[in-house]
C-alpha cells in the first residue's frame, strides 16, 4: 500500500487533530487477543510488561516515543494518518505510559529499550520492521539499528538524540540568541535554571509536566502559530520516575553511538528542524555522515516538531521515503 504525497486528507493540521484524538481515544476500548490485531495489547518481555497499540494494516512500522516517561500518545496523534497504508505499532517503552518498570532502575537505559523492541518484533513473528524514533527515541532506534542490523529495513529518526555526542554549545547559542525574545524569554530562563542546577523538574510528575509546559515554546520555531497545537499533542501524564531513571542509566552506560553508525544497514531518513534547540542540527549531520545509506532533510522553518510546523513538506518527505 502506498501513501499519497500532499493528499489533504492526511496532512497534520489543527483541523484534523480532534479527529485524530478521537481515533486514539476510541481504540483504548478495543482489547484484541491476536498479537497483530488492531487494538491494545500487553506482553511480558525481558522481565517487564510492554504495552503497545496497533492501528491499521500493511507493512509494519514501529513508532517509539522517548523513554523518559512521556508515553506514545503524542506519536499516535501525530502519525495515525499512516494507518491507511501501514500497520502502526505504537510502543510504550519500559517505565512509560502503560508499560511497567524493571525491577532494577539501571535497566532503564536506551539500550534496554532497544532490546525490548526486538523482543516485541520476535513476539509478533516479524522478520523485519520499519522503525521511527523522535528525540530521545531516535537514540533508542539508533541502538536497535546498530545492534539488530538485519531486522530494520527502513529507519526514520526525527530531531534525534545521539548518545555520546553533545551539541551543548549550539543549545547554549540558541538560548542566548532568544533570551530577550518575548516569545521565548520565560522559557529560556527556566531552561537555564535547569542547566545550572537551580531546579529539579524530576522531583514529581506534576513538577515535570509543569516544566515541560513552561519550556515548550523553545521547541518551536514559530510558537505564536503552533504552540496551541503542540500543547494539545503533548498533553497528558509524564512519569518523573522514568525521567530520572533513564537519564541516570544512559549516563552510567557511557555509550558512544557514533562508533557504530557504519554498522546500520537500513535505509535511513534523518529529519531535523533548522531551529531545534535540544537536538541541534549538528547531531543529524553527524548521523548522515556516519550511516551509509542515509538522507538528511532539514526543515528550515521548524524546531523540534517539524510535522507540526511544516506539515505538508513533512508529509511529502515521509511518504516519499516510505513509498520508495
Amino acid at each position: 500500500m502506498r501513501c499519497h504525497s500532499g493528499d489533504a486528507s492526511i496532512r497534520i493540521t489543527q483541523n484534523n487533530l480532534k479527529g485524530a484524538m478521537s481515533t486514539v481515544t476510541s481504540s483504548i476500548v478495543n482489547q484484541s487477543t491476536g498479537p497483530l490485531e488492531s487494538g491494545d495489547h500487553q506482553v511480558t518481555l525481558n522481565g517487564v510488561v510492554i504495552h503497545y497499540r496497533i492501528l491499521g494494516s500493511g507493512p509494519t512500522l514501529f513508532l517509539v516515543p522517548p523513554g523518559w516517561g512521556i508515553g506514545s500518545t503524542y506519536l499516535q496523534l501525530a502519525f495515525s494518518f499512516l494507518q491507511d497504508r501501514f500497520r502502526l505499532v505504537f510502543i510504550d517503552p519500559r517505565g512509560s505510559g502503560q508499560s511497567s518498570f524493571p525491577a532494577d532502575s539501571a535497566a532503564m537505559s536506551s539500550h534496554h529499550m532497544a532490546d525490548d523492541l526486538d523482543a516485541l518484533r520476535a513476539h509478533l513473528g516479524l522478520d523485519t520492521i520499519h522503525l521511527l524514533g523522535h528525540s530521545n527515541s531516535g537514540a533508542i532506534a539508533l541502538s536497535y539499528a546498530e545492534r539488530y542490523q538485519h531486522r530494520v529495513s527502513k529507519l526514520i529518526v526525527i530531531g534525534s538524540q545521539v548518545l555520546g555526542l553533545s551539541a551543548a554549545q549550539d543549545t547554549q547559542a540558541f538560548l542566548q540568541a532568544r533570551a530577550e525574545d518575548p516569545r521565548y524569554k520565560s522559557a529560556v530562563q527556566r531552561a537555564l535554571e535547569l542547566f545550572t542546577g537551580k531546579i529539579d523538574p524530576g522531583v514529581s510528575d506534576n513538577a515535570l509536566e509543569t516544566f515541560i509546559a513552561q519550556i515548550l515554546p523553545l521547541y518551536l520555531h514559530s510558537p505564536e502559530k503552533n504552540l496551541e497545537l503542540a500543547q494539545q499533542q503533548l498533553s497528558g501524564p509524564i512519569n518523573s520516575h522514568a525521567f530520572r531513571a533513564q537519564n541516570a542509566a544512559d549516563r552510567k552506560a557511557t555509550i558512544d553511538q557514533t562508533t557504530l553508525l557504519h554498522q546500520i544497514l537500513a535505509r535511513a531518513l534523518i529529519v531535523c528542524g533548522r531551529y531545534d534547540w535540544i537536538c541541534p542540527l549538528a547531531l543529524s549531520e553527524r548521523l548522515q555522515a556516519g550511516i551509509p545509506d542515509s538522507r538528511l532533510v532539514v526543515f528550515e522553518e521548524s524546531g523540534h516538531f517539524p510535522w507540526l510546523e511544516e506539515p505538508e513538506k513533512f508529509t511529502t518527505e515521509l511518504n516519499k521515503f516510505l513509498e520508495d
